[in-house]
């Protein structure tokens, strides 16, 4: 921000509150950095700062208590009107609580004008100008990402419905030999396409970033449908699936909670040393909530890892998790309000325990 002519724009409809912030950033001394003392523009009304929102406003002072608005609606009439620079709030000595409240709906920062001093607002303004910016080329390399995402994803699952196609007209002219091999190749294939399907769900997840809007949706259909894809991807696996009601059981969730089980089963699948893989699915409706138990003959897994496998305070090539699948899993059971263990299966093997919230017309806060 070195050498910088900033232009704030300031809100407030009392002069001697307008006056005092004027002068505040008039201020030649910007101790931070070099900038020059700051283009101020004042208006009084929300229809006249709409009005002298420009591309060249660096920041916007506002007061919520306007003639013609007030509270959180100044706000969000703000944010519309400017989304190139940040606003900071004005509030009273008694509205702090008001402010924190903004900053959560998207306002950068708010100062108490009792408390406000001159190296305060300007410390505060520099700040919100540099926070700003940054978030605004995080949310510029966030989308060219999630571009690039798509386009891989897209091009992957384009290749893969050729490979899987022709290893099908394959199976007729390969021996016995030829089919087990041929079978693992086709696994891996199908293993893959899931892979790309989960890290789309993934990607909708963290890019919507606010709380979902959860609706009732059948859990003895999901599960239902997500045995079926397993015991046709995997032949060799054996799924039973008990304690379903029949009745359809309504959970408070969103269709991604298909995406929940389904990652719980192929991994119960893909992470599993027998020949002939076993899993069990037991529904178990207890009023106000909904347990279902995952689980599997597999090799179990070390108590040191329980709470790590869902990669849990850390991701990436160093984590110890099992990988993007049950992240998903563990960030979606957590986004409806439920809870989800790790305990051991006797004699071996793991269970998945999913605790989720019947839907009674009020969804879990």
């Amino acid at each position: 921000m070195a050498n910088t002519q900033l232009h704030i724009l300031v809100v407030e409809d009392n002069p001697a509150d307008a006056r005092l912030v004027t002068e505040y950033v008039s201020e030649a001394d910007w101790e931070l950095t070099a900038v020059e003392s700051p283009t101020i523009t004042h208006v009084d009304r929300l229809e006249a700062a709409r009005d002298a929102v420009t591309d060249d406003i660096d920041a916007v002072l506002l007061d919520l208590g306007l003639p013609d608005s007030t509270g959180e609606d100044t706000l969000d009439e703000m944010l519309a009107a400017v989304d190139t620079a940040p606003i900071v709030v004005l509030t009273g000595l008694d509205d702090e609580r008001i402010g924190a409240d903004a900053v959560r709906r998207g306002a950068q920062d708010y100062l108490v004008k009792d408390d406000m001093t001159s190296r305060l607002l300007q410390q505060t303004l520099q700040y919100a100008v540099e926070r700003h910016k940054q978030q605004q080329q995080l949310q510029r390399r966030n989308a060219e990402l999630a571009l690039l995402t798509q386009v891989v994803r897209h091009d992957i699952r384009n290749d893969l419905t050729v490979i899987l196609g022709w290893g099908d007209s394959l199976k007729e002219h390969v021996d016995e030999n030829g089919k087990t091999y041929l079978d693992r190749m086709l696994r891996a294939g199908d293993h893959i396409s899931s892979i790309t399907e989960t890290v789309g769900e993934f990607l909708t997840v963290i890019e919507d970033g606010s709380d979902p809007e959860l609706h009732p949706v059948n859990l003895d259909s999901v599960l239902a449908n997500e045995a079926d894809k397993l015991r046709s991807s995997y032949p060799d696996a054996t799924l039973t699936l008990t304690g379903a009601t029949g009745d359809g059981t309504q959970v408070a969730a969103t269709d991604l909670v298909s995406s929940v089980f389904r990652n719980l089963l192929n991994n119960a699948v893909l992470h599993n040393d027998k020949a002939e893989p076993s899993i069990s699915v037991h529904v178990e409706d207890r009023g106000e909530t909904v347990v279902v138990q995952v689980a599997d003959n597999g090799p179990g897994i070390p108590d040191q890892q329980k709470d790590e496998i869902f990669g849990r305070g850390e991701m990436g090539l160093e984590s110890s998790g099992s990988g993007i699948g049950l992240y998903l899993v563990d960030t979606l059971v957590e986004m409806y309000g439920g809870d989800i263990a790790i305990t051991d299966n006797g004699p071996e093997g793991s269970v998945f325990t999913v605790t989720l919230s019947t839907w009674d017309d009020e969804p879990p806060a």
